[in-house]
């Protein structure tokens, strides 16, 4: 198990059960008592945890609704996300106009896809972190929406963001949410963010869900659309099997 494997499966069981010992950390992932130690001060350098005295404590603040800040969602199930991203570049092909939006899971896939060889790949986004990743690749065609910035949710937005997707085709949309609720709605607790991803959608000729397994049948406030309108759904091997079942049963693709 590599490490963002092990402080991925550490962060989840510490958000369990709220409180765990080191001891039980330690017979549960087979490692040492200092990688341990090593692993849960790097979790509370990013903000996840508390150390206390013979354990560590989750921060209830790290769990208060569906999209904390970019930083503190970034490695929850970071292992998962990786996987959701490698399953998803098969869809992306050279000589094509995709759009990526502002998540933590679309960020690392855009990096990915800077990282390959697509020819003449035009990629629109709303994710300033990209923006800032592709100043490394000048090779990169990183087309920006323009907006206002949203630092707690790491995006543009504002009317601007509207008004430029109106004006653009876009081939292939690669977009996460919260969740994906028991009614199979594609939902967020952003408002804002809704309402780009709705244009998104109507803007581009297939949609692509990136979506780790952790947020199948999870509902946030504000539906953004049913999933039947997207192409597919691309996750990680820990969905559940009734619910790729489901999912294929309206239709939609689903890729793990």
């Amino acid at each position: 198990m590599i490490p963002e494997e092990r402080r991925d499966g550490l962060l989840n069981m510490i958000k369990e059960k709220e409180i765990c010992a080191i001891e039980t950390l330690v017979t549960h992932f087979g490692v040492s008592r200092i990688t341990i130690q090593r692993d849960l001060t790097h979790l509370e350098n990013k903000g996840y945890i508390t150390k206390i005295h013979g354990g560590a404590k989750y921060r209830k603040q790290a769990q208060a609704g569906f999209e904390t800040r970019f930083d503190i969602r970034y490695n929850l199930n970071y292992s998962k996300k990786l996987q959701v991203v490698q399953n998803a570049l098969q869809f992306v092909n050279s000589h094509s106009t995709i759009f990526i939006d502002s998540s933590t899971t679309s960020h690392i896939f855009g990096c990915e896809i800077m990282n390959s060889n697509f020819d003449e790949l035009n990629i629109i986004t709303t994710s300033p972190s990209l923006i800032s990743e592709a100043m490394k690749k000048p090779e990169s065609h990183i087309i920006s929406t323009g907006g206002e910035l949203r630092s707690y949710f790491s995006m543009l937005g504002g009317h601007l963001v509207l008004d430029f997707l109106d004006k653009v085709n876009i081939d292939s949309a690669f977009i996460s949410a919260a969740g994906i609720s028991s009614e199979f709605k594609l939902t967020t607790s952003n408002l804002e963010l809704s309402n780009i991803l709705q244009k998104v959608i109507e803007r581009s000729h297939e949609v692509n869900l990136l979506l780790d397994s952790t947020k199948i049948f999870k509902q946030a406030m504000n539906a953004i659309t049913e999933i039947k309108n997207c192409k597919r759904v691309i996750t990680d091997s820990g969905i559940d099997k009734e619910a790729v079942k489901a999912i294929r049963s309206l239709g939609v693709g689903v890729i793990y």
